[in-house]
């Protein structure tokens, strides 16, 4: 019996080009870091403390994961350095919100699927702070919504595409797997789910947008995409819904 509905954000509840966005993102942040490193050693650093926060086996949280290994070979202590990154999401993160593409009625499905007593959860990839996990849910229109859990650096220990990710997610909201649906665009991240138990439903209204970045790190942890049990556009997700309650 469903009794949780998992929705991924990037391109599944909002739509924009991931390798627009975060070469615009990287190009701004590396602003915070000009005085103790260059534009290599930074964006090196940058994508090399994603992967291994992407490869986080659960000892830490991928906050503490993720800047343990972007302070390698600094003489700034991670605090420090963590205390940048925060400064700019608190100041700086909001304007990106023009390379946001909002999909239409997002906050009616969200809403209709809370009437019907499920629960709601943003499985987001949890590379972000809460704060940002929230400024991204406004770009969706999703602002003032309650979850039942929203994943974010800080409260998880996993990522996509690692099944402990999604048992993480069980764990925390305490149901079964096979009492959950994840909704989500990408094969590799979002529909590798469905190993866990999950039912899964692949969102179609990005198939013209490129989410290669995301997929290639996915890709690094070597995983067996299945298929989905449901496909369409976001909107089709309460008749399927009505299906499984």
């Amino acid at each position: 019996m469903l009794k949780a509905v998992l929705f991924d954000l990037d391109n599944t509840l909002i739509l924009f080009h991931e390798e627009e966005f975060f070469k615009t993102y990287s190009q701004k942040l590396y602003l915070s870091f000009t005085d103790i490193l260059t534009p290599q050693d930074f964006f090196t650093k940058l994508m090399y403390s994603t992967q291994k926060m992407i490869e986080n086996n659960g000892d830490l949280s991928n906050a503490d994961r993720f800047i343990e290994h972007f302070a390698e070979g600094m003489n700034t202590p991670s605090k420090k350095l963590w205390e940048r990154f925060e400064k700019f999401y608190h100041t700086e993160f909001e304007e990106f919100q023009y390379l946001m593409q909002p999909i239409d009625k997002t906050r009616d499905v969200i809403l209709n699927i809370k009437k019907k007593g499920l629960k709601t959860v943003i499985a987001t990839n949890p590379m972000f702070p809460t704060h940002v996990q929230h400024i991204r849910l406004g770009w969706a229109g999703l602002k003032n919504i309650s979850f039942d859990l929203i994943t974010s650096a800080e409260n998880f220990n996993y990522c996509k595409p690692n099944l402990d990710y999604y048992l993480e997610i069980c764990s925390q909201i305490n149901e079964k797997p096979e009492d959950c649906l994840m909704v989500g665009n990408d094969p590799y991240n979002d529909i590798i789910a469905s190993k866990t138990g999950m039912k899964t439903y692949l969102t179609t209204d990005a198939e013209h947008l490129s989410f290669e970045l995301s997929r290639k790190l996915a890709m690094k942890m070597n995983q067996q995409t299945p298929e989905s049990n449901f496909e369409g556009k976001l909107s089709g997700i309460i008749e399927v819904i009505e299906q499984l309650v």
